[in-house]
């Protein structure tokens, strides 16, 4: 049985809510010059600061669909290394990769 994730509950929830978060989402990411690879490394550092595993693995696969090498996503990891610590990091890095495994 598929698990549902915490994204779903909401957006079935509050679909309207969901989606004006959308049009918000998708207006600050086209604000300004960076392209969607480097977007989505900042992301994946960010959700690993923020312990989301799903969130991480999540954005390692859309880095890894916009053209980020696999070494750049472990350096976007490791660069959270001094604000988040080596648990989280360390945390960060098993998502990473179970999720560009598989």
């Amino acid at each position: 049985m598929r698990q549902v994730s915490p994204i779903e509950v909401f957006a079935n929830t509050f679909p309207e809510v969901t989606n004006a978060y959308r049009t918000l989402k998708t207006n600050y990411r086209n604000k300004g010059p960076l392209d969607d690879r480097t977007r989505e490394l900042i992301q994946t550092a960010i959700m690993v600061v923020m312990n989301s595993e799903e969130g991480t693995r999540d954005h390692a696969r859309l880095a890894a669909e916009a053209g980020a090498t696999r070494d750049e996503i472990i350096q976007a990891v490791l660069m959270v290394l001094g604000p988040a610590g080596i648990t989280r990091t360390s945390a960060g890095l098993q998502w990473v990769n179970e999720a560009l495994a598989g």
